[in-house]
């Protein structure tokens, strides 16, 4: 690690010489400047991937440190708040520290209000919501986001989710429907609605939706994996809905 930074320093300091020969005082003030931000962004791109792998091994305790040193490089980061905020939030369902959920939230609302967009903020944190017993928060965060960004099918999956969390498929079958009204090819969207319509018994409907989000995202191992079951159920099953059984049917017909 000294190593390294010895090294960036002299690349730096390298650099600096370079500009101030070259350009003189304004301009190398200007880009003294532009590698002070570049040297913001190789920080924060450093320990954001430490952090990622330190998560995937299940290093929670390292990861929050590389993600601390992320967010300390560039605090105005919306990915570096939520990159810690939500290792916060898993380290305090894995090892059941609550009292890390409040540091959590707010990390996650920080990123929300640095990138209005930030779906995956949004999510987490009605998770977050939800799991703490705070559901109408969840919900009144959705709908905020709904209002804000009208034109995107994000905020009706999320909604849907919620309402299928609380038991009513009604009202998420038709957000997951004004989702793919706005998205056809929402490749979240279409599992979701697979899901709901596999729930029902309607195998041969969540068939469509899986193989259709399959088309437009096809790395989904466990979206392949319903498809798959689905097939072997039509293949050696009895159509639960009706009672007849499938006779070779063509699945080819469900590619379309």
């Amino acid at each position: 690690m000294a190593g390294a930074k010895a090294i960036a320093r002299r690349i730096r300091s390298a650099a600096e010489r370079v500009v101030a020969r070259q350009f003189g005082s304004l301009s190398c003030l200007v880009g003294l400047m532009l590698l002070s931000q570049m040297g913001c962004q190789f920080q924060l791109a450093r320990h954001t991937a430490d952090g990622q792998q330190y998560l995937r091994s299940g290093q929670f305790s390292q990861a929050v440190d590389s993600f601390q040193q992320a967010l300390m490089s560039n605090p105005q980061n919306a990915d570096a708040n939520y990159n810690l905020g939500t290792t916060y939030y898993y380290l305090a369902k894995q090892t059941s520290q609550p009292h890390l959920n409040p540091k959590s939230e707010d990390l996650l609302r920080q990123a929300i209000a640095l990138n209005p967009s930030h779906a995956d903020a949004y999510r987490t944190l009605a998770a977050l919501y939800v799991e703490t017993n705070r559901p109408n928060d969840a919900f009144q965060l959705i709908r905020g986001w709904q209002v804000t960004q009208p034109e995107s099918p994000e905020p009706l999956v999320e909604m849907a989710r919620l309402y299928r969390e609380h038991n009513d498929p009604t009202r998420a079958t038709q957000y997951l429907a004004d989702a793919l009204t706005l998205a056809p090819n929402h490749s979240r969207a279409l599992v979701a609605m697979g899901t709901l319509r596999e729930e029902q018994g309607q195998y041969d409907l969540a068939l469509k939706n899986y193989t259709r989000s399959i088309q437009a995202n096809s790395y989904q191992p466990q979206v392949a994996e319903r498809i798959a079951s689905i097939q072997q159920r039509f293949q050696t099953d009895v159509n639960p809905q009706s009672g007849t059984r499938y006779a070779n049917p063509n699945l080819n017909s469900f590619l379309r």
